[in-house]
């Protein structure tokens, strides 16, 4: 090939060539194909709604408590299967630290951060009745559609009306949930070795008592609520008694009183009886042996572990009144209508029948329905033969005789006034006399509002 030819074929690759780069470099751009157009609703990446329960989220119900053990286990199971069958109410449950739980509770929810529920006396919600901060049940319990039927019929005469329906305002605050009361615990192989027969009277139990101080330098006896003591030394007192509801003043600053004070205070002082516990609970000391009885929570028995003695229960002394004790749901009201209506469907669920009957065995208690106690698991459970109905039958003892206080604005105060006056006057710091003074001023103060 002549170099003309071969000069030619490359100027016309050239001219090819330019002509391919210009198609590319000036042709118009591809569009994209368009996005699918979404027909179905995006995933929900909404989080649940707070405790109002608006938005259509579950409302949530948020308890406190300080149960342990066994107790705790069943509450628990009891809150997984209202939960489970419960298609708008979430229930939490969260335990606290037993130190100043009711102060932590009283702070939270005047805050409007506390809890919805607790489990305690209808005095504690005494003291939340002019806050605004406590949930009418009434409301609920005489709804024709959401209440409790035969509610009033199925709790004792002095339940109801002491209690339950004895809140100043005219409103229900509180429900009971279960029934213990205080038994007396002793050290059987001391009470054997020094030939003591059980008291059943308050000289009996103090002649046994100086008895075991006498011999061996203990105490002999302790309790664990002193103000339940008061109290019931205070109502078995001919012409005493405990709050003029409508006067708003107390009943107990009566020469016979006073008298009883004194012997108790006298008592402290001598170390025959035991004020103030080494722990929480006088099982601490009971169990070491350096006190040889206590009255103490029928419920406390599974905490008595002795060291190297034989223990046994039995009533404790009380002739014409005894302190049952009734613990149950208080409801707190946070401007939360939806809130508070599901606290109550809870608590609605907690003292049905069949749960009610198992958290009274859960606590070593008495179960204060009737519902309850027609069951034929709380028939069994009460039929048992154990160390829990032996406990249970000191309570049983005595319920002829239980009796109720006023749950008013200030019955807390009382309660904390009349038992600081026995740790004062026992330590020293005053006279019986000056302290009882101290404690009816307090009260007094407390009742009326100042």
């Amino acid at each position: 090939m002549s170099k003309k030819t071969w000069t030619t074929v490359l100027i016309i690759v050239l001219v090819v060539a330019a002509a391919v780069a210009v198609y590319f470099l000036t042709r118009p751009e591809e569009k994209p194909a368009p996005e699918p157009v979404v027909t179905e609703a995006p995933a929900d990446t909404t989080t649940d709604a707070p405790a109002s329960g608006g938005g259509g989220a579950k409302t949530k119900v948020a308890i406190w408590h300080t149960f342990t053990k066994g107790q705790e286990d069943y509450l628990k199971k009891a809150v997984d299967d209202f939960n489970a069958q419960s298609e708008g109410i979430e229930v939490e449950l969260l335990q606290q630290p037993y130190s100043d739980f009711l102060k932590s509770v009283y702070s939270s929810v005047m805050e409007g951060i506390g809890p919805d529920i607790i489990f305690n006396y209808a005095s504690e919600a005494a003291q939340y009745l002019n806050s605004g901060k406590l949930t009418d049940l009434s409301q609920y319990i005489y709804d024709e559609e959401i209440g409790i039927p035969g509610f009033e019929e199925a709790l004792s005469q002095g339940v109801l009306e002491g209690e339950v329906l004895g809140f100043e305002d005219g409103l229900i605050h509180y429900v009971p949930a279960y029934t213990t009361g205080p038994i007396l615990f002793y050290n059987k192989t001391l009470f054997d070795e020094l030939q003591l027969q059980v008291p059943t009277t308050w000289e009996e139990m103090e002649a046994a008592a100086r008895k075991m101080h006498e011999v061996k330098g203990i105490a002999g006896l302790g309790t664990d609520s002193l103000t339940d003591l008061l109290q019931m030394l205070i109502m078995e007192t001919p012409g005493a008694g405990y709050i003029d509801v409508e006067n708003k003043q107390v009943l107990f600053d009566t020469p016979e009183v006073r008298e009883k004070v004194r012997w108790l205070v006298d008592l402290a002082k001598e170390g025959v009886v035991a004020v103030k516990s080494s722990g929480d609970y006088f099982s601490v000391d009971f169990n070491s042996g350096i006190v040889g009885s206590y009255i103490g929570s029928s419920a406390g028995y599974p905490y008595i572990t002795p060291d190297g003695f034989e223990f046994a229960m039995a009533p404790m002394p009380a002739q014409t009144w005894y302190p049952s004790w009734n613990r149950g749901p208080i409801v707190f009201y946070y401007q939360d209508d939806a809130r508070a209506e599901a606290a109550y469907e809870f608590v609605k669920y907690f003292i049905s029948a069949e749960v009610n009957a198992g958290w009274a065995e859960a606590v070593t208690a008495l179960a204060p329905y009737a519902w309850a106690r027609e069951t034929e698991a709380y028939k069994a459970y009460i039929a048992q033969d154990s160390l829990a109905n032996q406990a249970l039958s000191g309570v049983q003892a005595h319920l002829d005789k239980a009796g109720s206080l006023p749950a008013v604005t200030g019955a807390n105060v009382v309660r904390n006034a009349i038992r600081d006056a026995i740790i004062k006057a026992a330590g020293g710091e005053m006279t019986a006399d000056e302290a009882w003074t101290e404690a009816v001023t307090r009260s007094n103060a407390a009742l009326k509002g100042e």
